[in-house]
């Protein structure tokens, strides 16, 4: 229960801290060598490794949507009685996103992360709509 707990505090302030376009919160849990997977197949589509490359990755993002908002709706959790930080956490995720040239998206994705020793070493995103990311980031 404590893994599972500690997982979801974790998970909620990373939200949180987003939507309030904080990115040292937000990247504050993240490890040095930590990896980003976003899908698809966007000019910024792949994987990110590093935390100072994933903070680009996610300034490119804040300034391309100027109005984002996620919200957690479920919580899955590999190991509910971890008391060492080392999880695997399963969200779903809903975002409303609005970017620069006033195009709303709206979306929904599974986001898996992995902790190790309390600390988040990978993030894969699997969005709903794949088609809708294009229309965001203005590639369509």
């Amino acid at each position: 229960m404590i893994g599972s707990l500690v997982a979801k505090l974790v998970l909620t302030r990373a939200f949180r801290a987003l939507n309030n376009r904080n990115l040292n919160a937000f990247l504050g849990g993240w490890h040095q060598d930590a990896q980003f997977h976003y899908p698809g197949d966007l000019k910024v589509s792949g994987t990110v490794i590093g935390k100072m490359a994933v903070r680009s990755w996610f300034e490119n993002m804040l300034d391309q949507y100027p109005q984002i908002h996620f919200s957690v709706r479920h919580i899955c959790v590999e190991n509910l009685m971890d008391l060492l930080g080392n999880n695997t956490i399963a969200a779903q995720v809903n975002v409303n996103l609005t970017n620069k040239d006033n195009i709303t998206v709206t979306n929904s994705a599974i986001v898996f992360i992995r902790l190790k020793f309390g600390k988040v070493v990978e993030v894969r995103d699997y969005f709903f709509y794949p088609e809708r990311l294009a229309i965001g980031w203005g590639e369509s």
